[in-house]
């Protein structure tokens, strides 16, 4: 089968197209053929082999974990699932044993081993997974290309849903990158009083700007460039009434942070997924407003394993619209290109199809 693998640590010509054998399931696992998968930030780290990437994974090894498709195969012991069925899966594969999983807790597993990272991954016409990771889908509600990305779309929905409540409040979104965007669709859907949303790359100023032009809603929606607008702050304040009841924090940028905790009206709470370098982010800097604001501050991993699934699937039976997410559909083959789209930032979600 074809696959993308990182076959050495290094940046860019260490992943490659690679002709493997395909997987067998072993006890308790799944073969899926991959209809669709996507390309995620994670994969961009771990293309341009980032340091923050660089302790997780040891190549060679398949990447990617956004995708769905169908059952191929069965290994021993699993019940429940037949050729052909349509699923994603959950691409966190946790212990059960440590006192967060023991606790219900799934997502923060303290010996969580992720797909595409730890071991091979979806970028290939065939991925095997643990049956208990599967994730039945209903083609009708999710097609194919938004199947593919699920996993991005289950963190914005973890996000968004952490916050103690988002209708009919002021919501501030710092980042619309991928999944900034699928996280503004939600609050959008779920009837905030307000969405602000604050992107520097003009790109992705361009993608929002343009899908708050298409919406037809009574949430109003502001869009701003912060590196332009030396008074957002005061700006955003005034708009909300004094401040924003929740701000969802996707850049990673300590301006960006520091900014939100600005606008945060007395009692508001950041939701933080974007991932900041542990050498730019001075704690000091923002202590003053957390505490004298009494302000929560929330951290974000991945998706409450299954419940957010529910969620997120549910959303979308009820119409939430995440198409102009996609801006790019490519062969599998086509890897480095969705990856070049993306580094010129002329892609919010690159698709890939490995049957073409």
């Amino acid at each position: 089968m074809r696959a993308i693998q990182m076959v050495r640590p290094e940046a860019g010509a260490a992943v490659v197209v690679n002709d493997l054998e395909i997987p067998t399931p072993g006890p308790g696992e799944v073969r899926v053929r991959i209809a669709n998968t996507a390309i995620c930030g994670t994969d961009r780290h771990i293309f341009h082999w980032d340091p923050s990437i660089r302790h997780m994974i040891t190549p060679p090894v398949i990447i990617g974990h956004e995708f769905c498709g169908y059952v191929h195969a069965c290994g021993d012991g699993v019940v429940g699932w037949s050729q052909g069925t349509y699923v994603s899966a959950e691409m966190h594969i946790v212990c059960n044993k440590c006192r967060a999983c023991q606790a219900g807790n799934h997502h923060i597993c303290e010996n969580t081993q992720i797909a595409g990272l730890h071991r091979n991954g979806c970028f290939a016409e065939f991925v095997v997974v643990p049956a208990s990771n599967l994730v039945r889908l209903d083609p009708a509600i999710v097609p194919p290309h938004i199947g593919s990305f699920l996993d991005a779309l289950g963190n914005a929905v973890h996000t968004v849903q952490a916050a103690s409540s988002i209708a009919g409040r002021h919501v501030l979104l710092s980042g619309y990158g991928a999944i900034g965007a699928l996280a503004a669709a939600v609050v959008q859907f779920e009837g905030a009083k307000s969405l602000t949303i604050t992107e520097v790359q003009p790109g992705h100023l361009e993608r929002a700007r343009k899908w708050v032009a298409g919406l037809d809603s009574r949430v109003p929606v502001f869009v701003h460039n912060p590196a332009e607008e030396p008074n957002l702050v005061a700006q955003v304040r005034e708009q909300t009434s004094g401040g924003v009841d929740a701000v969802l924090e996707m850049s990673g940028s300590p301006a960006a942070i520091h900014a939100g905790m600005q606008m945060l009206y007395p009692g508001g709470e950041m939701m933080q997924l974007g991932i900041p370098s542990a050498s730019d982010l001075m704690l000091q800097d923002f202590s003053r407003e957390f505490i004298f604001k009494g302000l929560t501050w929330r951290g974000i991993l991945g998706r409450r394993m299954f419940a957010t699934w529910d969620e997120m699937l549910g959303l979308l039976q009820r119409g939430l619209n995440v198409e102009h997410i996609v801006t790019h559909r490519l062969p599998l083959s086509s890897f480095h290109a969705g990856m070049a789209l993306l580094d010129a930032g002329q892609a919010h979600k690159v698709v890939l199809d490995p049957t073409c």
